[in-house]
C-alpha cells in the first residue's frame, strides 16, 4: 500500500513539473502521469480493490482542484478509468509490453470519455480529429514514463518483497 501511495504522489507532482516544461500545444508530450500511476499500482492493490478505487477517487478530486478547476468531473472519470484498468488486468498479465498497452488503452479511454462529456455539455464541438489528436498527444511521453516506472516499481517490489499480483 505504501508503494502505491508513493507512486501516485510522485506521479501527481511530476505531472505538474513536466507540464511546466512542455507546451500545451505539444503534439507528443502531454503528460497524464496520474492515469499512468493507476495502471502501475493496480497489481499492488488487487486484493484491496476498495482502496484502489478510493485512491483513484482522491486522485481525481485533487486533479480537479489542482489542474482543471472543475469539481467532481475527473473524480468520476478517474474512478471509471480505474474500473476499466481492473477489467484490462483480467485479460492481460503484467509485463513491460502489456503495461504499456494498458496505458495506451487507459489514456484512450480517459480522453474519449472526457471528450464526450465535454461535447455533451456543450463545452467543445464534436470533431473526430480533435478526439484523435487528444489521444495521440498523450501517448509517447506516457508510454516512456510507464515503462520506466514499471521497471522501478518492479525492482523495489522484488528487493523489499512487496506483494504484487502478476
Amino acid at each position: 500500500m505504501q508503494l502505491a501511495i508513493i507512486v501516485t504522489v510522485i506521479s501527481f507532482f511530476l505531472e505538474s513539473i513536466v507540464s511546466n516544461f512542455v507546451s500545451i500545444n505539444s503534439d507528443l508530450f502531454l503528460p497524464l502521469f496520474t492515469i499512468v500511476s493507476l495502471v502501475i499500482i493496480y497489481p499492488y492493490l488487487k486484493k484491496e480493490r476498495a482502496n484502489y478505487y478510493k485512491i483513484a477517487a482522491v486522485l481525481g478530486l485533487f486533479y480537479d482542484i489542482v489542474y482543471t478547476d472543475t469539481l467532481i468531473l475527473n473524480l468520476f472519470l478517474f474512478v471509471m478509468t480505474a474500473y476499466f484498468i481492473t477489467k484490462m488486468n483480467y485479460i492481460l498479465s503484467n509485463n513491460y509490453f502489456n503495461v504499456a498497452l494498458m496505458t495506451v488503452l487507459a489514456i484512450a479511454f480517459y480522453r474519449s470519455i472526457s471528450f464526450f462529456v465535454l461535447v455533451i455539455i456543450g463545452y467543445l464541438p464534436f470533431s473526430w480529429f480533435s478526439l484523435f489528436r487528444g489521444i495521440t498527444t498523450s501517448l509517447l511521453l506516457n508510454v516512456i514514463y510507464v515503462v520506466v516506472l514499471y521497471g522501478i516499481t518492479d525492482f523495489f517490489s522484488h528487493k523489499y518483497h512487496i506483494t504484487k499480483i502478476d
